[in-house]
């Protein structure tokens, strides 16, 4: 029964923070896989994976049906993402444990540093309490509710006036985003987003389904990898500790998103962002020590 509260709370403070902050989710997965249910660094990471594709899934699907999804874009990182994700989980499911762990606390350093970024700025909120294109940092579980409390339905033009030359950049970026979501199990849209915005020239609203469509395709594929690489006999996944994650990240979502309309958007990024180097360094240490 302890295991059960446990995980049922682990799953809402998962999806709370995702609605809160749009951001962190997959990167908060992780250490509470690997902290608090003392999972083995690998289990986390594939479990991760499951979580960030299950909420992705019902938060892209609401985006999708609000119109806020481009779907040329989703072909190009989608596609990208595939083969980054193919060429990476060989590699993921014969990596060092240790070399996984610092990797991922630097990622988080990193997210966590682009978050306090956006938090301590004085960029200007969307109107659906989204972040600004400035290179926050905007992970899988994008809020859920923030999505669907969209005013209006907008459906964004296939080119979103984007250049029609072969989009070189983008294809590398969504190779790029695919590994990483294949090595450490988060969905990179602390990286995918910024390039939406800039690199396609796309309204952040949209921005922010297109890459949770994307980051469905990227766990899908990250997650046929690892069965094909053999990644899932390496491990002991909880399968019921993972369906209770998405479970309670989704409800977490919708009530974070409600939460955050009454909440300071930067005090929250902020507050976050030392959460986040909290978690992604005390999961190095954690496994560190238990290495001696």
């Amino acid at each position: 029964m302890d295991d059960l509260v446990i995980e049922i709370a682990s799953g809402l403070i998962v999806g709370a923070g995702m609605g809160l902050v749009g951001a962190g989710g997959a990167i908060f997965t992780v250490p509470i896989f690997g902290i608090v249910l003392g999972h083995a660094p690998k289990a986390a990471f594939l479990e991760a994976l499951v979580v960030t594709g299950g909420i992705a899934i019902v938060s892209s699907l609401i985006a999708a049906l609000r119109g806020l999804v481009d779907w040329r874009c989703v072909l190009i990182f989608g596609s990208a993402g595939i083969v980054g994700t193919q060429l990476a989980t060989p590699v993921a499911v014969r990596m060092n444990p240790t070399v996984q762990v610092l990797l991922f606390a630097f990622v988080a350093v990193v997210a966590a540093w682009r978050m306090w970024k956006s938090g301590s700025g004085s960029e200007t909120q969307q109107p659906a309490r989204l972040p600004s294109a400035s290179g926050v940092a905007i992970d899988v579980t994008d809020s859920i509710d923030s999505i669907a409390a969209a005013p209006g339905v907008v459906t964004p033009p296939l080119m979103s006036g984007v250049a029609s030359e072969w989009p070189v950049r983008s294809l590398a970026i969504g190779t790029g985003i695919g590994a990483l979501t294949a090595l450490l199990g988060v969905g990179g849209g602390f990286i995918l987003i910024p390039a939406l915005v800039v690199v396609e020239r796309m309204p952040m609203r949209i921005a922010v389904g297109t890459s949770l469509t994307v980051i469905v395709i990227n766990a899908s594929a990250g997650l046929v990898g690892q069965w094909w690489s053999g990644g899932f006999s390496q491990v002991h996944f909880d399968v019921q500790t993972v369906a209770i994650t998405v479970a309670g990240g989704i409800v977490g979502s919708m009530f974070g998103g409600a939460v955050a309309r009454r909440i300071p958007q930067a005090a929250l990024r902020s507050t976050f962002a030392v959460l986040l180097v909290t978690a992604g360094l005390g999961l190095a240490v954690k496994h560190l020590l238990s290495s001696f």
